[in-house]
């Protein structure tokens, strides 16, 4: 992946900034026990290499963080830094279709990131329990319980800043898309940690072994969340495969039709979860043409008027389909009502102005300049500039007027 400046400076940014903090806390704090140092750095890159890559392989979720933690409260900031980010350096994780991941087939600029953001981490974990009034190798409960959720704001801050410059988007938008879900579950590992460190500082190195079964478990439960929004990607995937099989026109509509839709419902700043749901609604809005016969969808000719009533029913078909199925309830709405006008005169409900939900605004703009700027059996595509005007037209008929412009703004910045 080729990174753009704005990832570059970041990137930069964020090693000197480790740099200094490791330089910082190297001449004002010590490991005197190497036994202990290299015990901690053998558990972080055994328990770095549990790692589970989200559904988009552009980050993974690790129960490392119960060892940041750890070493914090048993060694200081520098054992933290040291440990977790030898952990993050040196971890091997077996990935799906890639094999075994690790520095010397790792892009540069990742191990540069993991590292760096490891540093930061764990140093400002460490000096905030210490600046707290917590003690090294004894336990405080609040300076403890605050690094607990320190320690993942600013992981999570630091990987949706990256991933964010580094994709163009929004950075609240990465860190609701990746992280959001698995926030609680982090917070539920750094209390794994706190566990840790009390076995060790009561029992010594021994008891540390006894609590890779709950850390195992804690994985285990990131798995069965991984699992489950890969199961509900691959419903969506395997759902468009069905309506591309039925209809040709559909394949490629569906995906220009995202992320127009999209694109204007970050233009119009609607919250994390309405983009998403119009996200799933654009793939899926013409999922009903399944029940519609062949010969009307393929039609080169004019419609018959029956022909087009049942061309009519598909959002509503699509929404009979799609209401089925338990996570999709949210965009059930969305599909059922995408071709209804804001002068009530669409279908299947003829819902008017506001009553019509905004996603479904929003996905029959996005639906309707698609379709003008594609060329179809019985005519031409329209230009863009063409498309716009027919836009401007039936604003405030057909099209929601809070919306038109919007639109225009946004077609006339991209190339």
């Amino acid at each position: 992946m080729k990174l753009n400046l704005k990832t570059k400076i970041y990137l930069s940014a964020l090693t000197i900034l480790s740099i200094g903090l490791y330089v910082y806390i190297f001449k004002n704090y010590r490991v005197e026990d190497m036994t202990l140092f290299v015990f901690w750095t053998i558990l972080s890159i055994a328990v770095e290499s549990l790692l589970i890559p989200m559904p988009n392989n552009a980050v993974g979720v690790s129960v490392g963080y119960a060892i940041n933690v750890a070493a914090v409260i048993v060694g200081g900031p520098l054992l933290a830094a040291t440990v977790t980010s030898l952990g993050v350096l040196f971890r091997f994780p077996k990935i799906e279709g890639r094999g075994y991941v690790h520095l010397f087939n790792l892009q540069p600029h990742k191990t540069l990131f993991n590292v760096a953001q490891s540093v930061l981490v764990s140093g400002i974990m460490g000096l905030v329990y210490l600046n707290l009034g917590g003690q090294i190798n004894e336990f405080s409960l609040f300076p403890t319980l605050a690094i607990v959720v320190v320690g993942v704001l600013a992981n999570t801050f630091f990987i949706s800043a990256f991933l964010g410059l580094s994709t163009r988007t929004s950075i609240t938008n990465t860190w609701m898309g990746n992280i959001r879900g698995t926030f609680i579950s982090t917070i539920a590992v750094g209390t794994i940690g706190i566990i840790i460190a009390l076995a060790f500082l009561s029992y010594g190195y021994g008891a540390v072994i006894l609590f890779f079964g709950p850390l195992l478990l804690a994985r285990y439960s990131f798995k069965l969340y991984i699992d489950m929004r890969n199961l509900y990607i691959s419903t969506i995937e395997a759902l468009n495969k069905a309506v591309e099989a039925k209809d040709s026109y559909t394949s490629g509509h569906a995906n220009r039709v995202e992320e127009l839709a999209v694109g204007l419902a970050k233009a119009y700043h609607l919250s994390f979860d309405s983009i998403e749901n119009i996200r799933t609604a654009a793939i899926l809005h013409d999922i009903g043409k399944i029940g519609i016969k062949d010969e009307i969808l393929n039609k080169a000719g004019k419609l018959t008027k029956e022909e087009y009533e049942t061309i009519m029913k598909h959002p509503s078909i699509g929404a009979d389909i799609i209401g089925k199925v338990n996570f999709l309830q949210d965009v059930t709405k969305i599909v059922r009502h995408h071709h209804e006008k804001y002068d009530g005169t669409g279908y299947p409900d003829g819902l008017k102005g506001e009553e019509i939900p905004i996603e479904a605004s929003i996905l029959m703009i996005a639906d309707s300049y698609d379709a003008m700027t594609t060329d179809r059996p019985y005519r031409k595509a329209l230009t863009k500039e063409m498309a716009i005007e027919e836009l401007r037209k039936y604003s405030g008929t057909q099209f929601d007027p809070r919306l038109v412009d919007v639109f225009i703004n946004m077609i006339n910045k991209m190339v």
